[in-house]
């Protein structure tokens, strides 16, 4: 009776371990380890120069940065509001160890009454990590990316708004033996942000952007170059699952029991 209470022992603790094993396994892919902080006064401070050199529009500005990465830009005519361009960026907020984060969002939104806004791709940034900065590329489904043509401008017509998936050019390559460019797997591996120095997990997208009247289409544009940018916090650990906090509290292997 004993040897076999003995082997009964034993065969539950292993089985509690490789369940305990399975269990952080899918903690480790589910939990929240990461926050992606956006820098909404780098934004207010470069739009409201930028503004300030510029007489077409008359503009006032609100950046959102709580759970959020927003531009809201509200143009008057004497003093009243006629419309909002509003620009917003993802993703935000805190971010699991996978999937890797493939491309960035961008959604602009345009409820002015005759203003078009113009996206210039070729003429936008991104920068990965801290490094040099590289060209914007716009993801475009079921169409070859070539990066020999130039991009055409996204176009945002009045009362409309349109959302794009973008990327870096240098996430861009050929394969053996085929024409069309094909997209990198991960722009931001999360899995490599703890082998960076603080001040170099960021990133940072650079807008160009334009608003232009449709009713006097040969008169100047307005051209804005907007900064998002971005830092990557690591959290501390913590126990997501209830299983997994079970888990820990009966495992004899688990640490600090």
């Amino acid at each position: 009776m004993g040897v076999e209470f003995l082997i009964l022992t034993i065969y539950f603790i292993c089985v509690i371990y490789v369940i305990y094993q399975m269990a952080l396994s899918v903690e480790a892919k589910r939990e929240d380890q990461f926050e992606i902080e956006f820098d909404g006064e780098t934004l207010q401070a470069a739009i409201a120069t930028q503004l300030a050199q510029q007489t077409l529009y008359d503009v006032e500005t609100e950046v959102l940065s709580q759970g959020k990465a927003l531009l809201k830009m509200t143009f008057l005519h004497q003093q009243q509001p006629v419309g909002v361009v509003a620009v917003q960026m993802g993703p935000v907020g805190k971010q699991p160890l996978e999937p890797p984060i493939k491309n960035l969002s961008v959604s602009i939104a345009n409820t002015l009454p005759d203003q078009q806004v113009f996206i210039n791709w070729d003429h936008s940034a991104i920068a990965i990590y801290g490094g040099p900065a590289q060209r914007v590329i716009r993801q475009v489904p079921g169409r070859p990316t070539d990066l020999l043509q130039p991009q055409v401008y996204t176009v945002v017509n009045p009362q409309l708004q349109t959302n794009v998936a973008v990327t870096g050019e240098n996430m861009l390559s050929r394969p053996a033996d085929q024409m069309a460019l094909e997209i990198g797997s991960a722009l931001i591996d999360m899995k490599q942000i703890p082998k960076f120095k603080e001040q170099q997990r960021q990133y940072s997208l650079r807008l160009l952007m334009w608003v232009r009247s449709m009713a006097y289409p040969d008169s100047p544009a307005m051209q804005l170059l907007l900064p998002f940018t971005f830092q990557i916090k690591v959290l501390p650990d913590h126990v997501a699952l209830p299983v997994l906090s079970w888990l820990l509290n009966l495992n004899p292997f688990a640490p600090n029991s």
